[in-house]
């Protein structure tokens, strides 16, 4: 029974926090991963504003969503199509992970 009902009240969480007018709290979490396929990405950080909007920095510099092809391209300049692939895949889940979490915070305060 709990296997049923545990995803159905994550989902319902998820659901009930983009319907709210609460503000989220801008924040940021650090990559997961230090290394893919020897390109090292531990000095991004993936982020998301007040607003909902997910954005990556990278020594200083930030990069939207859209532009996330030019920052792999500013940490691992001789990766391979496959790799950077893999790069976009573990910052866009990550990036989905953090709202996630923001999403849950918010309705536990609730």
């Amino acid at each position: 029974m709990k296997k049923i009902l545990l995803p159905i009240a994550f989902f319902a969480a998820v659901a009930l926090s983009a319907c709210g007018d609460d503000e989220i709290e801008a924040t940021c979490d650090a990559s997961d991963k230090d290394l893919v396929e020897n390109c090292d990405i531990s000095g991004a950080e993936t982020c998301v504003e007040e607003n909902g909007d997910v954005h990556y920095t990278y020594k200083g510099k930030n990069y939207s969503e859209d532009e996330l092809d030019k920052l792999i391209s500013d940490m691992c300049p001789n990766a391979t199509n496959i790799q950077k692939a893999e790069i976009r895949k573990v910052l866009t889940a990550q990036g989905k992970r953090l709202l996630d979490r923001i999403r849950v915070n918010a309705i536990r305060a609730i």
